[in-house]
């Protein structure tokens, strides 16, 4: 056989061979089964952005790698609705959650960085953990309760400046404690302007927007005043650049002394404690990335909505029946983070006034660092004849 034959024939089965092993190596991949020709692999779910409290300035900062729940997503709609977060296991609580949709976490981290979007109408529907408090009874001639507050501010140890403010509105029966965030001097002006807009609310009896349905109008009043606030804020931050992005947290207790009944509404992580009989409780839930399922220590406590940092906002409306002897404690979190649950129950219990408490609170809260402000405000129930025969005495 010639030379350059055997060559040719040599080469012609080192082909040979080669096509024969591509033709039948495995796949490695099920992509016109399962995925289709096109398909593309799936994204790994994108980390949320929140709002942070721990920090200066405090909105929307993203961390790399927070530990999470594997809850599912909450499902979306483009229709407004509302969300059970908590029942309550008292008996005279409703809570109401007024709403826009829960957001998934690919919303949450797109929050820091979208662009404005209108507004959503938020809608309410009642959560009943007691038909009594629930039930909007008829107006009495006479009061059921009456109650006396006292509120104080102290701009704590480590701060530089106050961002809190509160309001005392004894004639409205209206006490609210506004905690604000973000940007050169923005948490005071978001706090302040939270506050002087529900306090006008309330002096004219001018609500904006329409009342919430399945909501009593003391509670849709209350509600539709921190919306407004919220406007006023989310307005006045993109009006002025050196206050972009500012926000306030707000718990606003409102007593219908009447119908013997309070409406708290809030957002954020101030909170509202009830004591009773020697027992203190609180009856919000703070507003936080764990309440999302995170739960790394860095990024659990961050806020996941605040008043003012978006068009609208989620509050939550909490109905309760106030009895002679309660005392109500509204507060910022630099009390709360500062000042363990039962060392709070134990000054309000060993003070025999409501500002001798105010006091001791604000001192313990320094005693153990001062990290942040701290405003307070206790609000004291008793029935007619027993607040009469404390004027008398």
């Amino acid at each position: 056989m010639p030379l350059w034959t055997a060559i040719a024939l040599a080469l012609g089965l080192v082909l040979a061979g080669g096509l024969t092993f591509q033709l039948t190596r495995p796949k490695t991949r099920r992509r016109d089964a399962e995925l289709g020709p096109d398909a593309e692999e799936p994204l790994p779910e994108a980390l949320p952005v929140a709002t942070e409290r721990n920090s200066d300035p405090r909105l929307a900062n993203r961390t790399s790698s927070p530990e999470r729940s594997s809850a599912p997503e909450s499902r979306r709609s483009s229709l407004p609705r509302v969300e059970e977060l908590q029942e309550d296991s008292d008996a005279d609580l409703t809570l109401i959650t007024i709403r826009s949709s829960l957001p998934s976490l690919r919303e949450v981290e797109e929050a820091g960085s979208r662009e404005e979007r209108a507004p959503v109408s938020a809608t309410a529907v009642p959560i009943v953990v007691d038909d009594d408090a629930a039930a909007d009874e008829p107006t009495r001639a006479s009061p059921f309760i009456l109650v006396s507050a006292a509120g104080q501010t102290d701009q704590g140890k480590r701060r530089k400046n106050n961002e809190d403010s509160y309001l005392v509105l004894d004639e409205h029966g209206l006490f609210v404690v506004a905690d604000g965030m973000g940007g050169y001097a923005g948490g005071e002006v978001a706090s302040a302007l939270a506050v002087e807009t529900i306090e006008k609310a309330f002096r004219t009896q001018q609500f904006d927007g329409a009342p919430y349905p399945n909501v009593p109008r003391r509670g849709s009043e209350l509600s539709r005043s921190i919306q407004m606030a919220n406007k006023t804020i989310y307005e006045r931050a993109h009006g002025d650049p050196s206050l972009k992005g500012m926000g306030t947290t707000v718990v606003a207790a409102r007593f219908s002394l009447n119908k013997q009944r309070l409406y708290v509404g809030h957002v954020g992580d101030s909170r509202c404690y009830r004591l009773r009989n020697g027992e203190m409780k609180q009856i919000t839930t703070d507003h936080t990335m764990a309440a999302l399922g995170f739960t790394a220590a860095a990024f659990a406590n961050r806020l996941n909505r605040a008043v003012g940092t978006s068009p609208s906002v989620e509050i939550d409306l909490i109905i309760g029946r106030p009895e002679p002897n309660d005392t109500y404690l509204l507060c910022s979190d630099g009390l709360s983070k500062m000042v363990p649950d039962a060392e709070l129950q134990e000054i309000l219990i060993a003070s025999k006034h409501p500002k001798d408490a105010l006091a001791a609170l604000i001192e313990r809260a320094n005693q153990k660092g001062g990290h942040d402000n701290i405003t307070v405000i206790l609000v004291s129930v008793r029935s007619p004849a027993e607040y009469i025969k404390s004027l008398q005495s």
